[in-house]
This record gives structure tokens, C-alpha cells and sequence, in this order.
């Protein structure tokens, strides 16, 4: 090629730019002389249709390598594998027998009694194999106690007798083992309405085939202490008994908790709380896959759900890992969550990291007082590279590369002959596009908020599609609009081209680099993507110029090297990218009534366009304005049959259900003179935007076939507001608001006669004019699962013999106290006294759920739904009261 290729970044180069309008005139003869010394470029841009099908092939490969890598899962070991290795298939029986227990949530048979029997069986073997100088201890404890939580709403956490099955594995002989410990836990006990064979049995059976691994050949430097919980769906209740109460968390270092929020698929490390830790984990990990970007995503509150890790960390002061399943979140808390949800090989490859992880700390001397020395020193950077390796380093390090990078970004910039006028007037023009993307995304929402939300949720792909074109037609619109201005302008040649193409770069990097500095300030390790985004694409232009100065650059080899420089940057942010959108995508049919979740998704799908073209949309500026008006065309055909045939396909499957809530309800209260006011019905709250509407013509064979009986429940007292005037199974009435539910007329709800409706007694009473306090003991029975609500706005309680009075009372939203009891064995009974300022009576309200209790009314329900809606249900009582 004769000359360099485009002598983009000789002295003085510069093109015009209409300020005004944004966009770029012609670059003028006199103005490309003094770009390349008095020669005229004819260089030609890179050709239309290889460019093109370079880009898909790209993108296609790109991805379809990140969906392989995101979906792969090993081999699972058989039955007869060798004793000393995890085997998935070994750990299925077990899953097996504890399924086999039924429904299980906490206070029930199965979860008080059957599963912790076959638990304690399952170790007394493990016992009996183990070799002659491992010690194997097994308890059972069934602790009750308190503690105050600010977690959905602020509410004070109560529970008796619920179960702990633990065991410590050793050397007999080793003094050094049972001075450090680590500790596995995860819970067998079902949310409501849940099979529990994800969250969390399987998780169960994992741990118990690492107890039988380790019994055979225990560590050497660390015993191991398993908590087989069985109350954390009540708001990790267990976790908080064992960790406060029991004698073996003197020796704690270190823990693994293991949870779930889907099933089956990978499982990922989404929060550590020690630098030991994360670099165990990246030793240790057959198959890694963690991400500081979750963890610190997690922790800013952003999502609502926490675990027992939370507990571990605040109330034992313990340094821990937390990992989840998150895959396949549609059965998560539902019926369908199952043994055939989880894969082959799901749990071969949790089982072996966690041995691999186990063997990193207890087998090497003095790590897990390493871990103990900084149980808080969550410092550390931490992401895998696509399932095959870790990446790690401390916070101090990665910050000193992302100065580097940042540094020579800025250098790049100011030492470009790029002049600002032109990389604002290429600013503007991306922002233009970028708008024109979350204009076109947001519309589509706001379409199918209006007539068809949630259209994508059974097909998450179909999702992608129906908001990746319409971002991607907006944004090529603004380009044509673009080049058609360009095309007017006087002596439009290639090298106006490269100097626009030139100038999307630079200020495409420009942004980057605002973002790196921003995370920088805020201290967040997360930083590091951007700088992956800055330091890939800058090696690459540089690369590009180096070979240009020496006459070896050609078009195709800049547009190849070019694409090379950004494919590490795409694919790990795809990657990372993929785990969002496994996670958000189910979560959507349970984040409510209140917020449209298609202008969420369409937020993040025009997020991530934006993201994973930034560098390689400069590059549609060599197209002629009649191709990319062909695209548009593409785009926007694409997007409109592909929303319509959504619009008009039930959004919900058997295996991706609708949820909803079903609660035969009894209500009664007390009002002011004297009168007794009560009623029942069922009461149901949908779990997604699309509400209860797509329940009506369901219910046209049933005694709920009257539109009129389809209406929100109304208040028994308008006077009285102590928290809600229906029976909450949790404090979520913000996400659920009463009026966006339905309280179907039914009869009252019958109960067996063994099981005791909830209720409140005064035991005593006594008031001191001279403190202005009064003393109340209470009585407290009724079902497992009970809640008091006091008002707030007119009593002030100054103390409470709740938790040895730790964490006293504190009002959620100064509207009420809230306080959760439940408990292992029914039916509960709770003693407790509660101090209040002045003698005025207190509005309080009862609430009581008995969640194995089938009605003939519920059954009629349920028998009416189609298959592709789930229920969470149970009977539930409601009254108000003074005290």
C-alpha cells in the first residue's frame, strides 16, 4: 500500500465540526494536506458486506462461546466411584430419601421429626466407617432465642426449639484441629409452598457426601464442623441459635455456607468476607466461577434476600463464602422445585469445589487463623475467566493497575491530535444514539406494560430479542441521520471516514475512563471492568499505530486487530452479563405489583447493547446509508413480529408458572363499643405485575364465578391501623400492596381440632404513675408460625424481655413493632413482658398461619388453576385487640 494507510494521528490533524448540529462536515483538500503532509489518501474504507459478516460471526461466535461456557457441567461420579472422592450419585440418595419426607417447612413432622431422624441415621454410618483415629461427634441442638433484623422491613425475630443437626470431624489426636475449625452449613426446612429440593436439600446431600469423604481421611490442620440447619426460611433462625449458643463456635474460623435461588447449573461465589478466602477459593476450585461484581451488587441492598452468611458474619464474627445455585429461578420457592430441576453434574461440580476449597484451608498450617486474624477484609478482587481459571488480587494492587490504566488513558487522550471540539461533538453524537437505543427499548416496555407485561418471562431469549433490536434500530437510525448530513458536505472522501472513526474511539474511551474513575473514587472494586475496557481497546489503537509508522498496516489488519483488542472485554462482560440475567430474569415473576419489570429489563438489555458495541460501533460508519437503512429496516420488522407474537402467547409455562398466594382467612375485631366484627374468604395476592386478571375466566366454574366477589379486602375497623388489616406471612404489605389483591368470599376456614388458633393473653398488668410505665406480661400461643403487630404511632414501648432485651423495640416505619415468633414444636407458646410509657391501652393484632392445612375452599381453588400457576398457601387468622 502506498503511503501509510490513513496518517490519522500525524501533526495538526484536525476535521470540521458543526457545533451546532453535532455532526461532521467534510474534511477539506487544505485540512488533509496538513494531516499528511501535503498527500491526498485514497485509501479505502474496509468493505461493506465483509465488515458485516465479520461482526456477526464475531458476536455469534462470541457469545455462543460464552453460553457454552456458561452451561457446562462435568460428568457426575457413579455410585461405586472411589470412597475417598465426592460422588454426585451418592449424594442423590440422599436428596432422594429427604425428598421423600414430603412438605416440609419448619414446625411440621417431617421437618422437626423425619428428616432430622434420617440425618442423624445417615451420620451414626458415617460414624461407624470412619477410620480408628478420626473422631466423629454428632448433636442435635434445639435452640430458642431472639434478635432484631432489619431485612424487608425492621421486625424483631423469635423463635423456640428449632433444629440444629451437627457434627465436628477431627483427628483424635490432634489438639491443633479442634483449636480451628471450619464450618459447612446449609437448611433442609422448605419456604412456604416450596419442595425445597434446590433451596436447599440438595445442598444438604452435598454436605452430607463431604462429611463421609472427610471422615475417611479427616484434614490435618482443622476440624470440620457441619450445621445440617433446619430453620432458615424463617428468616435464618437457626443459624442465629447455633452460632450464639453453642460451644463449638469458640473455634469457628472460617465458614462455607451453601445456598440457592434457583436450581441446578452453576454455582456461584457471590460474597466472601476474607482476602484468605477468595485466594483459597481460586486454589482450590476444580470448576471457579465468582464474582466481586455480584458481591458487591449483593451488599448494596439492591436485591432483597439475604442468608444465613449475614448471620454468621454479624452475630459470630466469623469470615465466610457464600455460594448459590441461580439458575433456573422460575421453580425457586415453588412446588416445582424438585429433584429433576437440577442437572447431571450440578452437583458434582459444587461437591468438588467445596472439597478442593475445604483442603486449601484446613490442610495447610495456619491458614484458617490467617482467615480469623481479618475476619473482615473483604479486599479482594476476584472474577473467573469463563469457568476455567481465577483471577484474583488484592484491592491495593488491582487499584495501582486501574491508576496505570487510567493514567495512560488520559495521556492517550491529551497527546491525541484529536482536537476537544471534535471528541465532544462525537460525545454528543454517541449520546444521541444512546438515546435513541433507551427511547426505543423504553416504548417497547412501556407497549407491553400496557397490554402485555412480563410477554418474555417463560422465554428469557425471546426477552433479549423483542429489546436488542429495538435498541439497535434507534441507534442505527441516529447513524444514517449522521452520514446522510456527511454526505452533503463538499469533497466526502475516506479520509473523513477514518478521522470520524478516529473520533467515536477516543471518545468512546473517554467515557470509559470517566466510569473507571468514578468507581475508583467510590472505592469499588468492581473497577476493574472498566479498566478492562479501557486497557484492551488502548493496546490494540496503539498496536495499530505502532504498525502504521511502519507501512505494515493494512484496513483488514486494523479492523482485525481492532476486533481482538475488544473481544476480551466482550466476552468476559457477556459472561458476567449471562449470571445477571439468569438471576433477574426469573426474579421478575416475584418482585411484585408495584413497579413495570419489562422497563427494567429494557434498561438492561440497553445497557448491555451499549456496552458491547461501544468500540465496535464505529466501525458502521464505513457502511453506504442504503445498507444501513436495510438494517433499520431488519431491526424494526424484527421487533415488531416478534412483540406481537409475544403479546399473543400466555407468558407462562409449566415449568415457568405464575405464582400466586392463597390464604383462607379469618379475620375478627374488636371496635370500640364492644361489637364483634368478623369475616373470611380466600385471600390472593399475585407475586408479578400482571396481577390476578389472568385468574378470572378460571374461576368461572367455581363459587367465585361473580366478577363482583373479585375485589380488594376493605378494613373490619376504620379506625384501627396497627401494620395492615390482612395476615401477612412476611412484613412485604410495600410490595403487595391490599389493593392489588382479591379477598374471595368463603366460609370460615376449619382447622383439625389438635391445632390451636393464635392468641394473646394478659397474664398480668401493673402500671407506676411514678415511672409512667407499665408492665405487661403476655401469653402468646396458636400455630408454628405467629406474628404480633403493635401499634406504634400512639404507644411508645421503652423496653422488652424479647432476646434478654438485646435489640429492644424498635417501630418499623414508626407505624408498628413488629415481632416473628415461630417455632420446631407445636403448638407454640411464647412468655415474654413488654414495658410501655403511659397506661393507655395498646392496638395490637394477632396473626397465626398454619401452612399444612388444606380447606375444601382452597382445594376448590386450586383444583380450578391451570397448569402453569403455582400457589404458596396456608390458613390464616387475623385479630385485632387491646391490651
Amino acid at each position: 500500500m502506498e503511503g501509510d494507510m490513513r496518517q490519522r494521528r500525524h501533526h495538526g490533524a484536525r476535521g470540521d465540526l458543526q457545533a451546532s448540529s453535532g455532526s461532521y462536515d467534510g474534511v477539506d483538500d487544505k485540512k488533509q494536506n496538513r494531516r499528511g503532509s501535503g498527500k491526498q489518501y485514497t485509501t479505502p474504507v474496509p468493505h461493506a458486506l465483509a465488515l458485516m459478516l465479520g461482526f456477526v460471526a464475531f458476536y455469534a461466535l462470541g457469545l455462543g462461546f460464552v453460553a457454552y461456557s456458561h452451561a457446562w457441567l462435568p460428568a457426575p461420579l457413579p455410585l461405586d466411584a472411589p470412597k475417598e472422592l465426592f460422588s454426585e450419585a451418592r449424594a442423590r440418595v440422599v436428596l432422594e430419601n429427604i425428598m421423600s419426607f414430603g412438605y416440609h417447612p419448619v414446625g411440621t413432622r417431617a421437618n422437626e421429626e423425619l428428616i432430622p431422624g434420617y440425618l442423624v441415621e445417615e451420620i451414626k454410618k458415617i460414624q461407624a466407617s470412619a477410620g480408628p483415629d478420626v473422631l466423629v461427634e454428632l448433636e442435635v441442638q434445639r435452640p430458642s432465642g431472639a434478635f432484631g433484623l432489619d431485612f424487608l422491613a425492621r421486625f424483631q425475630n423469635i423463635y423456640a426449639n428449632v433444629t440444629n443437626i451437627l457434627v465436628r470431624v477431627s483427628l483424635k489426636n490432634g489438639p491443633e484441629a479442634l483449636n480451628n475449625s471450619l464450618m459447612l452449613s446449609s437448611h433442609y426446612d422448605a419456604a412456604i409452598g416450596g419442595a425445597a429440593a434446590s433451596d436447599d436439600g440438595v445442598n444438604i446431600a452435598i454436605m452430607m457426601e463431604v462429611l463421609r469423604v472427610f471422615a475417611l481421611d479427616p484434614p490435618k490442620h482443622g476440624a470440620l464442623v457441619f450445621n445440617f440447619n433446619g430453620a432458615e426460611e424463617t428468616i435464618m433462625q437457626a443459624a442465629h441459635g447455633f452460632i450464639t449458643q453453642h460451644p463449638w463456635t469458640e473455634t469457628i474460623r472460617a465458614f462455607i455456607n451453601l445456598e440457592a435461588a434457583g436450581a441446578g447449573g452453576r454455582e456461584l461465589l457471590f460474597q466472601t468476607g476474607s482476602d484468605e478466602l477468595a485466594l483459597a477459593y481460586a486454589q482450590g476450585a476444580k470448576y471457579p466461577h465468582a464474582s466481586i461484581i455480584a458481591q458487591e451488587v449483593f451488599q448494596s441492598g439492591v436485591i432483597h434476600a439475604d442468608t444465613d452468611f449475614r448471620i454468621y458474619r454479624d452475630f459470630g464474627y466469623v469470615a465466610g463464602m457464600d455460594f448459590a445455585y441461580i439458575e433456573n429461578g422460575y421453580v425457586y420457592h415453588t412446588e416445582l422445585d424438585d429433584i429433576s430441576r437440577i442437572q447431571q453434574g450440578a452437583v458434582q461440580r459444587l461437591g468438588d469445589n467445596v472439597v478442593g476449597v475445604v483442603n486449601q484451608l484446613a490442610n495447610q498450617k495456619g491458614r484458617l487463623e490467617k482467615v480469623a486474624a481479618t475476619p473482615e477484609s473483604s479486599n479482594t478482587l476476584f472474577f473467573d475467566v469463563s469457568g476455567y481459571t481465577m483471577v484474583t488480587m488484592g484491592k491495593t494492587t488491582a487499584f495501582m493497575i486501574c491508576g496505570a490504566v487510567f493514567t495512560a488513558a488520559v495521556l492517550y487522550l491529551l497527546l491525541s491530535p484529536i482536537s476537544f471540539r471534535e471528541r465532544l461533538n462525537a460525545l454528543k453524537f454517541i449520546g444521541r444514539c444512546v438515546c435513541a437505543g433507551f427511547a426505543a427499548s423504553l416504548s417497547t416496555a412501556l407497549v407491553l406494560s400496557l397490554f402485555a407485561p412480563l410477554a418474555w418471562y417463560s422465554e428469557p431469549n425471546l426477552g433479549a430479542v423483542m429489546f436488542v433490536f429495538p435498541v439497535l434500530s434507534g441507534m442505527v437510525d441516529q447513524l444514517i441521520k449522521y452520514l446522510e448530513k456527511t454526505a452533503k458536505a463538499k469533497n466526502y472522501n475516506p479520509s473523513a471516514l477514518w478521522l470520524v472513526e478516529e473520533c467515536f474511539f477516543e471518545a468512546v474511551m473517554f467515557l470509559w475512563v470517566i466510569g473507571l474513575g468514578s468507581l475508583m473514587s467510590f472505592g469499588s472494586i468492581s473497577s476493574y471492568m472498566m479498566a478492562v475496557w479501557v486497557a484492551f481497546p488502548l493496546i490494540g489503537q496503539i498496536a495499530c499505530h505502532t504498525l502504521q509508522r511502519l507501512n505494515m498496516l493494512s484496513t483488514g489488519a486494523y479492523v482485525v486487530i481492532s476486533i481482538g483488542a475488544f473481544a476480551v472485554p466482550v466476552l468476559h462482560t457477556a459472561a458476567t452479563s449471562a449470571v445477571a440475567f439468569a438471576f433477574f430474569m426469573p426474579l421478575m415473576g416475584r418482585s411484585g405489583t408495584q413497579l413495570p419489570p419489562d422497563l427494567l429489563v429494557a434498561v438492561l438489555f440497553t445497557l448491555y447493547v451499549s456496552v458491547l458495541v461501544s468500540y465496535s460501533g464505529r466501525f458502521f460508519c464505513f457502511f453506504p446509508v442504503a445498507t444501513l437503512k436495510q438494517v433499520r429496516k431488519a431491526c424494526i420488522a424484527i421487533s415488531v413480529v416478534t412483540i406481537v407474537f409475544a403479546s399473543l402467547r400466555n407468558p407462562y409455562t409449566d415449568d415457568c408458572p405464575k405464582r400466586v398466594m392463597l390464604q383462607h382467612v379469618y379475620r375478627e375485631t374488636v371496635l370500640p363499643n364492644g361489637e364483634v366484627k368478623s369475616d373470611s374468604g380466600l385471600w390472593l395476592n399475585a407475586l408479578d405485575y400482571r396481577g390476578l386478571l389472568p385468574l378470572k375466566p378460571y374461576l368461572a366454574a367455581t363459587q367465585w364465578k361473580d366478577v363482583s366477589n373479585m375485589v380488594a379486602p376493605q378494613s373490619l375497623d376504620e379506625n384501627s391501623d396497627v401494620y395492615s388489616f390482612m395476615p401477612w406471612a412476611l412484613p412485604v404489605k410495600k410490595m403487595l400492596p391490599e389493593k392489588k389483591s382479591w379477598y374471595l368470599p368463603a366460609a370460615v376456614p376449619t382447622v383439625p381440632k389438635t391445632l390451636q388458633w393464635a392468641n394473646l393473653e394478659v397474664v398480668s398488668s401493673t402500671y407506676s404513675a411514678e415511672t409512667n410505665r407499665r408492665l405487661i406480661h403476655l401469653l402468646f400461643t396458636g400455630p408454628t408460625h405467629l406474628y404480633l403487630f403493635i401499634d406504634a404511632k400512639n404507644t411508645k414501648l421503652t423496653s422488652w424481655s424479647i432476646g434478654n432485651g438485646v435489640n429492644g423495640p424498635v417501630p418499623e416505619s414508626d407505624e408498628s413493632y413488629i415481632l416473628q415468633f415461630c417455632t420446631g414444636i407445636a403448638p407454640s407458646n411464647f412468655h415474654f413482658w413488654i414495658e410501655a410509657e403511659s397506661d393507655r391501652p395498646i392496638d395490637v393484632v394477632i396473626v397465626g398461619h398454619f401452612l399444612e392445612v388444606l380447606t375444601p375452599e382452597m382445594k376448590e381453588f386450586k383444583d380450578a388453576l391451570p397448569s402453569w400457576m403455582t400457589t404458596m398457601d396456608g390458613v390464616s387468622s387475623w385479630k385485632t385487640m387491646q391490651i
